[in-house]
């Protein structure tokens, strides 16, 4: 079976993969895992080690374009402990769901990060080593900012925040 590896949406090219691993199971095991097979994406991915206290559930790795400047060294931080307003923590909220559904989640949106206005795509993936108890989670994140001109929904104040941050207006919405 083909599978969507080639897809130019990030989250559609590791979830490929993670299909790929998985070989029929449930779900594919962390020991599965190989950087390199997922060359240049690798970098906007981060993997979880899930507790059955989901408080103390830790990032075991960051890639490099979810790193956040402000954080301190990477020492295998509780994800309890993202910035706000970061990638990792608008990535890494659906984490239950994903244990509770036991199954992977898409999700996505408007945000803000570096207070600037973004739209944003997510993907959480369980991982198992013994192929019924979720003890990581793969995950992966990419976005692009929401210059002036690009259309909004008027529902959505979430941007118009940001806009005023940075010195501008909300756009105009094409009639």
């Amino acid at each position: 079976m083909k599978h969507a590896i080639d897809d130019r949406r990030l989250t559609m090219r590791i979830l490929g993969h993670w299909r790929s691993l998985a070989e029929g199971r449930r779900f594919p095991r962390r020991s599965q895992l190989d950087p390199q097979l997922f060359g240049q994406d690798w970098a906007s991915c981060f993997l979880i080690d899930v507790d059955p206290r989901m408080d103390r559930s830790r990032l075991a790795y960051v890639g490099d374009a979810l790193r956040d400047p402000s954080w301190p060294h990477f020492e295998r931080q509780r994800v309890a402990e993202c910035i706000d307003d970061t990638l990792l923590q608008l990535a890494t909220s659906k984490i239950p769901e994903v244990v509770e559904r036991a199954a992977p989640i898409g999700f996505g949106g408007p945000a803000i990060y570096n207070e600037a206005p973004i739209l944003y795509r997510s993907i959480l993936l369980p991982l198992s080593e013994s192929g019924e108890i979720i003890d990581g989670i793969l995950g992966a994140v990419s976005y692009r900012e929401v210059a002036e001109r690009d259309e909004v929904h008027p529902a959505d104040d979430r941007f118009a925040e940001a806009w005023r941050k940075i010195g501008g207006q909300r756009p105009a919405l094409n009639d």
